[in-house]
């Protein structure tokens, strides 16, 4: 299996659990301080049809929400809702990418959105809301 991410990408730290077996995740800074963020799939993720299952892209999807809060405002977070919305699929050995939007955020909540991308073509988009713990002291 070849993980290589396109050059500029850095995996998460994390490599156990439900993030480990998903996984790797990768993320890149880009020029602007925004993140990018991918994965490459494999027969991991693959449905009946094989083509990437929706979980495998929940599962993405939810972790770089995550992230992007952790990287961007410092503070732990949880999610309190996403909804996400399938509009196209992509086989299995893919490269998966996306760029949050940050839309929002207040002393206690996060308000984000993002679309899961193959090349140009749009898989699925996601809007989340997260809550903000308090800073670690």
């Amino acid at each position: 299996m070849n993980n290589i991410p396109p050059e500029g990408y850095t995996p998460f730290p994390f490599k156990d659990g439900y993030i480990g077996h998903n996984g790797p995740f990768f993320f890149a800074q880009q020029e602007d301080e925004s993140y990018r963020y991918g994965f490459k799939t494999d027969e991991r993720h693959a449905n009946p049809n094989n083509v990437i299952h929706g979980a495998a892209l929940v599962g993405f999807i939810d972790t770089v929400f995550g992230h992007h809060i952790v990287q961007t405002t410092g503070r732990l977070c949880a999610t309190i809702s996403l909804t996400t919305e399938f509009i196209s699929s992509a086989e299995t050995g893919s490269w998966i990418e996306t760029k949050v939007n940050q839309k929002r955020v207040t002393g206690s909540m996060a308000f984000l959105n993002a679309e899961i991308l193959f090349e140009d073509k749009i898989l699925m988009s996601a809007t989340s809301v997260f809550k903000l713990f308090k800073d670690r002291k």
